[in-house]
């Protein structure tokens, strides 16, 4: 076995001299990788300092991932979205009628859009993309009531693909009151096909992709096959985020199956891809009552040996308030020692 590489996400500060001195103090406490944040708000405002954290963050010897962080709202992430109030026909659509507060996965200015924003990636000098929990929109405010997208733009690829023979009459003909199992098969489709055309791009940018997917059963989404996503061309490191205290999983026998079954899954859709496999931790709202559980299922995880083991996010979000765990220094302090220990090889002396 071979050491377990350290990564972790970084965000909210966009002043370079203080980046450098964060950057410098993760090398020094054992980190090999940072990711980057790149929400729509860099895209517009800190494209040269973004060019200009990346180049910090690999001189102090650290590897660099760039999040598309609340991209267009269908990305993991604490960023609103610009161009889905610029551009409302990028939106999801419910049968009611209402935006649903992402931008659609099958609309044609989406996938341009994130065309724009790879290139902008790419310039930056960064390595690798994070695609961060691709996701249609969840339930919450801006989708109350769980609501798929119907647009007009999913209902004509829904008949196409019915005279296509990969639907029933009811897809082509009345989307809307479609059978729930065949909508899923179309959303999966649609994910995928908007992930390869991300990850094809990237590729010709000469960007490697890495590729986090939620949890099985979280977030309001379809069941994804992971080997089919793992193994899309130009994927180089596929994972997920087994965030049991932030997905409501309580019980140390729940916790411990949640992450198992998680870690397991992810590192066989990698295992079959021959590519490797990253995993997460949760540093963020986390109370101090809860954080030796949070180390517990830390060390479980970790005794799985993923390649890449990744934290979100530096600090124990001890910056952005509605992230920070409860007593964030000393969260850091112990998770950091804990990496630490485990991250060599346990065969080695």
């Amino acid at each position: 076995m071979t050491r377990m590489k350290l990564a972790v996400s970084y965000f909210g500060c966009r002043i370079p001299r203080h980046v450098k001195q964060d950057m410098k103090r993760l090398r020094h406490l054992g980190f090999e990788r940072v990711v980057h944040t790149f929400s729509e708000n860099d895209l517009f405002y800190f494209r040269r300092t973004m060019k200009d954290i990346v180049a910090i963050s690999q001189d102090a010897g650290l590897e660099v991932q760039l999040d598309p962080w609340g991209v267009g709202g269908v990305f993991g992430g604490e960023a609103f979205s610009r161009w889905i109030i610029e551009a409302p026909e990028l939106a999801q659509r419910g049968a009611s009628g209402r935006p649903l507060g992402a931008a659609c996965l099958n609309n044609p200015g989406l996938h341009e859009r994130m065309r724009e924003w790879t290139d902008a990636a790419s310039q930056t000098g960064a390595e690798w993309i994070f695609w961060d929990e691709p996701h249609w929109a969840h339930r919450g405010p801006a989708n109350p009531d769980g609501e798929c997208c119907v647009c007009e733009r999913c209902r004509r690829e829904a008949a196409a693909l019915a005279e296509q023979g990969s639907g029933s009459n009811v897809m082509r003909d009345d989307f809307v009151h479609a059978p729930k199992a065949e909508i899923e098969r179309f959303r999966t489709r649609s994910m995928v096909n908007f992930l390869k055309n991300l990850i094809g791009h990237a590729a010709s940018c000469g960007m490697r992709s890495s590729i986090c997917l939620l949890p099985r059963g979280t977030g309001n989404q379809p069941d994804l096959n992971w080997i089919e996503i793992a193994r899309l061309p130009g994927v180089a490191e596929f994972g997920t985020d087994p965030y049991w205290q932030a997905f409501g999983i309580e019980g140390q026998e729940k916790r411990d199956r949640f992450i198992d079954d998680h870690t397991n899954a992810a590192m066989n859709a990698s295992q079959t891809a021959g590519i490797q496999t990253m995993m997460w931790i949760q540093a963020f709202r986390v109370q101090g009552a809860q954080e030796d559980d949070l180390l517990t299922g830390t060390r479980r995880l970790l005794s799985h040996r993923p390649e890449t083991v990744a934290v979100w996010g530096f600090e124990a979000c001890a910056h952005m308030s509605s992230l920070a765990c409860e007593n964030p220094r000393r969260l850091w302090r112990r998770l950091v020692h804990l990496l630490g220990q485990n991250a060599s090889d346990p065969s080695t002396p």
